[in-house]
């Protein structure tokens, strides 16, 4: 099972991942390279298109604005770069079916023709995307190589982690309820007559609720006060378990409330927790050891930066 994927390293790639088929494209004519990391460069048109991209209303800031922007990008780019020479060196590839799975996981529910639509809309063919898609997988892999072992927990260490932070798995009372929508008064009132002697809940709101959780018996989970509408909030927390609503109306139409469970406000226990703990903890480490590679491998690379190639014209005598 792949490691978890760090937010630092998706805000590397993720934002250039349509434009990563520049790594494949060599520039028609030889420029100066704007950045050099290693023996890895980057020409200023290969960068100019990249923050088009990125930063389509580029132009509309002000100067200084533009610069940082400008700067964001280039230091984004030479962690790209450094990471892409990393992977080259452990020989990381992606194969076609893993290329072709991911794909397909992307796309989701939408049709290969939808999602082409969808790439268009956004100013991308697919094949570019591919590309991306193939160098954010390299980095997949890259970082579970690196990291996974770094990144281990013990249930020991999540149950001590537990122990130390308590107050920070409270929680307030919660309800386990389900509920089904009806387009009038009178339909819910001829259910709720079905409920009353002896009817199934679930397998009513299957035959007759409107609303899209009908599939699953129309069942909300646990949830506390604030997280569903106001209305539901009313009605449901004057229930206790087992109880039936009356009819409660919405702005989305007649419901009725079954609440199945009440969980007094307190702390998890940790036995509930304790794969979501370590999930978290595994994820803090991986993402500091990410942080302490990327600046070792900083250290150790050669980095040259042109900056006056990023200046305008009227400003680069200033």
């Amino acid at each position: 099972m792949p490691s978890l994927l760090l937010k630092s390293v998706l805000s590397i790639l993720f934002l250039l991942i349509l434009t990563a088929c520049d790594q494949q494209q060599p520039e028609p004519q030889k420029e100066a390279p704007l950045l050099q990391v290693g023996s890895r460069s980057l020409s200023l048109s290969q960068f100019e298109r990249r923050l088009q991209q990125v930063y389509p209303k580029l132009g509309e800031f002000p100067y200084p604005e533009q610069v940082q922007l400008k700067l964001e990008l280039v230091n984004r780019l030479v962690e790209q770069e450094m990471i892409f020479a990393e992977a080259e060196r452990l020989d990381i590839r992606v194969s076609p079916d893993e290329l072709d799975t991911a794909m397909a996981e992307l796309r989701g529910t939408y049709s290969a023709e939808e999602y082409r639509q969808i790439l268009r809309e956004a100013g991308q063919d697919e094949q570019s995307w591919k590309s991306g898609l193939k160098l954010r997988l390299i980095t997949q892999k890259l970082s579970d190589i690196l990291f996974t072992k770094a990144a281990q927990v013990s249930e020991q260490e999540a149950e001590q982690y537990y122990l130390a932070n308590k107050e920070e798995f409270r929680r307030p009372e919660e309800l386990r309820a389900r509920q089904m929508l009806f387009a009038n008064r009178e339909d819910a009132e001829e259910v709720l007559k079905l409920l009353k002697r002896g009817g199934d809940f679930a397998e009513l709101a299957k035959e007759y609720s409107l609303s899209p959780d009908r599939e699953n018996g129309g069942n909300l989970g646990y949830f506390s006060k604030g997280e569903l509408p106001p209305e539901f909030d009313r009605a449901l927390f004057r229930l206790g378990a087992g109880q039936l609503s009356d009819p409660v109306e919405s702005p989305y139409g007649i419901h009725l409330f079954l609440v199945e469970r009440r969980r007094p406000a307190g702390v998890r226990p940790y036995a509930a927790i304790k794969h979501e703990i370590m999930a978290n903890l595994s994820q803090q480490r991986e993402e500091l050891a990410f942080h302490q590679w990327l600046e070792e491998l900083r250290e150790k690379t050669q980095i040259s930066v042109d900056w006056e190639l990023l200046k305008e014209p009227d400003k680069q005598d200033q």
